[in-house]
């Protein structure tokens, strides 16, 4: 970026002063924290800036090892499209903000997708807010919705890593200007974004200059054409939507998706049920209250959420890691696969193709999970 001048009444030009940054928490988060429109809305989306509500300053991130929170993001917000943007502030005197800083965004990211839930998400906005009336109320003027469906929005715009990472410098090496750059050219859903805010001394006080990096044209041509992809496959969020997006799949797919769908009610009852997303969520309450065993996509694809059924409780043989364990058993003995440990930890997904010859076996592995563990419990 260009020098900047102050130009006085006699249209003389006068060079302002550089400011660097001597506390990272007092000088660029705090300067964040009061004043958000320095992530540049208009030079990220000219088209309809984002206005910004935030979340939570210091977001947990959980550690998808134990499941308990061991890192947090700086800033995460949410723009009224209900897209989540993470916010990681750095020095530009920092190492980190190099390639450490990098991984560390994604890691985060990649973890909060999977652990953060629109109840969750609800809780800490509304505490930031001062409140749920003033959340409803902002959720109404900016997104046009209630609280609920805009943060069904939010988490399925997490599962389906629509979201923004933006690291926030007062300056960036060229390093992590590249980084930045490739990243964004490569991944089609998530914008990685690099904001600039430069700090310069004049005389009636401090000047921030926002800028943005990262989004040349030929980025924004690709998130273009994936957004027009995703349009086309819908993202609406609920059971009628849902059930339509399966009912366009050919007959087979169709059939096995359906033969898992109505073997649980589709409200929230009973020992088993289905919840309803962009996704189809089965939870075991009695089990695990808020987080379901695994989820159907809307291409038919299983997201299995062994990462969110770690838990030991007492009986063992009903606890979450056990029900888990059962499971993955189950499924290698019934598909024919075979889980690494890593991926019993995670989130592993299963091919519409892989499931779908086995479907009735793998009802029966369900059905005998939920009778087993509620017998057991009872």
């Amino acid at each position: 970026m260009s020098d900047v001048y102050l130009i006085n009444e006699n249209s003389e030009a006068s060079n302002l002063t550089r400011i660097s940054c001597k506390d990272e928490d007092k000088e660029l988060q705090t300067l964040l924290l009061r004043n958000p429109w320095l992530l540049p809305s208009k030079q990220i989306n000219p088209e309809n800036p984002p206005r910004w509500l935030l979340v939570k300053r210091e977001m947990p991130v959980p550690d998808p090892s134990s499941g308990s929170d061991r890192w947090s993001i700086d800033f995460l917000y949410v723009d009224h499209l209900a897209v989540p943007t993470l916010v990681e502030c750095k020095r530009c005197k920092d190492t980190r903000s190099r390639r450490e800083v990098i991984a560390q965004m994604l890691e985060y990211a990649a973890n909060g997708q999977h652990y953060w839930s629109e109840g969750e998400l609800e809780r800490h906005a509304a505490e930031t807010a001062g409140g749920s009336d003033n959340l409803a109320r902002w959720i109404a003027e900016n997104s046009g919705g209630g609280i609920e469906d805009f943060f069904q929005a939010v988490e399925s715009n997490l599962r389906e890593s629509r979201m923004r990472l933006v690291f926030f410098l007062e300056d960036s090496p060229n390093e992590l200007r590249s980084l930045v750059d490739f990243l964004n050219k490569q991944l089609a859903s998530t914008e990685v974004l690099l904001v600039e805010a430069r700090l310069y001394e004049s005389p009636s006080g401090r000047i921030a200059v926002p800028w943005l990096f990262g989004y040349t044209e030929e980025a924004r041509l690709a998130k273009r054409a994936s957004k027009a992809e995703l349009a086309r496959q819908g993202t609406d969020i609920g059971k009628d939507a849902f059930l339509k997006a399966v009912d366009l799949l050919e007959a087979p797919s169709k059939a096995a998706i359906n033969t898992l769908l109505c073997a649980f009610p589709h409200e929230p009852q009973g020992r088993a049920y289905w919840q309803w997303r962009s996704y189809a969520t089965l939870y075991l309450p009695e089990v695990q209250l808020t987080r379901g065993l695994f989820s159907v996509m809307r291409n038919g694809d299983l997201e299995l959420a062994f990462g969110n059924w770690k838990e030991q409780t007492l009986p063992k043989e009903t606890s979450p890691a056990a029900i888990a364990t059962r499971f993955a058993d189950g499924l290698e003995a019934v598909v024919g696969i075979t889980f690494t440990e890593q991926q019993r930890q995670n989130f592993p997904k299963m091919k519409l193709a892989d499931w779908m010859p086995h479907c009735e076996k793998i009802l029966a592995l369900l059905r005998s999970i939920v009778d087993s563990s509620i017998t057991q419990k009872s």
